[in-house]
């Protein structure tokens, strides 16, 4: 409820006081006064905490003074709702709705508590009463049905109202990241690259606009118009991390590999370094076979989140493919203790073959395979280790495992042929 936090900061000079006071008063059974403002503070304070029990004595206490007073009684609906008391609620708010019809505070909390309720189409009515209220705000209001329009995957009713929220305020990003999203759902993209394309026109200042289309121009695969669309953005914010990204992601499309890691390493000059940043310069060093520069831009993904797996991933492959088969080996197992991943207990495994340490790669198999929740590929290595080393009864209820969920796995009939 948006008074809630209002009312709080207004009174955030006696918060902790009145808190205490109130305690107090109950505890001794004493007699304290408390004005409006100090009980809605109060109450709201016991809501958003989630103390119900000590809201609903704020809440009889503040009546007792402040006899049907509307907050106090839209606290006590929400608290009903909040209490599962959905029946109550919905009473309550009709009785207030009939005494305060044009207050805007009662079917924005209807909706609240039917969205709550999962109970999505009362909510969008509920919305739609708030939207001919004087003091109705359309763009907020539109945003709530869409939101609602979409937890029924009503996608096409979803767009209309994300769109009605943009002509009452064009600078919403998050109703224009709504309305894509919608084409999106609705497999609408060339849809969706029109309307952008519309709506820059109109709002050419956008950044978010630009980066939207930017994305939708990637997935058509129109780089190059990407790029000029993602300049735009640049240029009229040029903190904008997001374009960076998108900027440096282009370029590896484009294979334009030095540029692409010119705007990934901008990044690092704007925001905090990134597990996910040096990921991806890693990547592109080693999409130009820059080795050393790859593996230590792999080492620094680690090093800022050391359970980052698709670096720890990569940086095992890296080695595996450079045949530096003791140190992929000893970063594997580094990599074991730290990421439970099942693709990197396969790498262990694969290791350990090379090896020809049989044992310890059946454990690492053994340990995929139960991440995997039985890969066909896995089941694979794991019952040829197991004939290998003379486990007939494992490898025979492995495979019989796999055969019932695989029944047309021409590899595990060929494997299971004889046995």
């Amino acid at each position: 409820m948006q008074y809630t936090n209002e009312t709080i900061m207004s009174n955030a000079h006696n918060y902790e006081d009145l808190i205490r006071r109130f305690e107090a008063m109950l505890q001794t059974n004493g007699s304290y006064f408390f004005d409006l403002e100090d009980y809605l503070t109060i109450i709201g304070h016991y809501v958003n905490s989630g103390n119900y029990n000590l809201a609903q004595k704020a809440i009889n206490a503040g009546l007792q003074l402040y006899d049907q007073d509307i907050d106090i009684l839209l606290y006590q609906a929400e608290l009903y709702s909040l209490k599962d008391q959905l029946e109550n609620a919905e009473y309550l708010l009709e009785e207030l709705r009939f005494s305060d019809p044009d207050r805007l505070e009662i079917p924005m909390l209807e909706s609240e508590i039917y969205s709550r309720q999962h109970m999505h189409k009362k909510a969008i009515d509920a919305l739609h009463r708030a939207l001919e209220l004087p003091d109705a705000e359309p763009s907020e209001i539109y945003e709530m049905i869409t939101v609602e329009h979409l937890y029924l995957d009503n996608y096409n009713e979803a767009l209309d109202a994300a769109i009605q929220a943009l002509k009452y305020d064009p600078g919403s990003s998050m109703s224009l990241y709504n309305a894509i999203s919608c084409f999106d759902l609705i497999n609408r993209t060339d849809d969706a690259i029109i309307f952008l394309e519309n709506f820059l026109s109109k709002n050419p200042f956008s950044e978010v606009g630009w980066s939207l289309l930017t994305k939708k121009y990637i997935d058509k695969g129109e780089f190059e118009k990407a790029l000029e669309a993602i300049d735009y953005a640049i240029a009229i914010d040029d903190k904008f991390l997001g374009a960076y990204y998108d900027k440096a992601f282009i370029y590896s499309k484009l294979r334009r590999y030095k540029e692409a890691l010119i705007f990934y390493k901008m990044t690092l000059d704007i925001a905090d370094p990134t597990a996910f940043t040096y990921y991806h310069i890693a990547r592109i060093y080693q999409r130009m076979n820059d080795i050393d520069n790859a593996s230590e831009y792999f080492l620094k993904a680690i090093n800022e989140d050391p359970g980052h797996f698709k670096s720890w991933l990569k940086l095992v492959e890296l080695k595996i493919e450079n045949k530096e088969w003791q140190a992929a080996l000893e970063i594997a197992k580094k990599a074991s203790d730290i990421v439970n991943h099942e693709e990197l207990f396969e790498l262990l495994g694969d290791i350990y073959v090379h090896e020809k340490k049989w044992q310890e790669a059946i454990a690492a198999f053994e340990m995929s395979y139960k991440l995997s929740n039985g890969n066909l590929h896995i089941i694979i290595k794991l019952s040829n280790l197991y004939k290998r080393t003379h486990q007939i009864k494992k490898f025979r209820n492995l495979l019989l495992k796999a055969k019932q969920k695989f029944p047309d796995s021409k590899e595990i009939q060929s494997l299971m042929s004889g046995y």
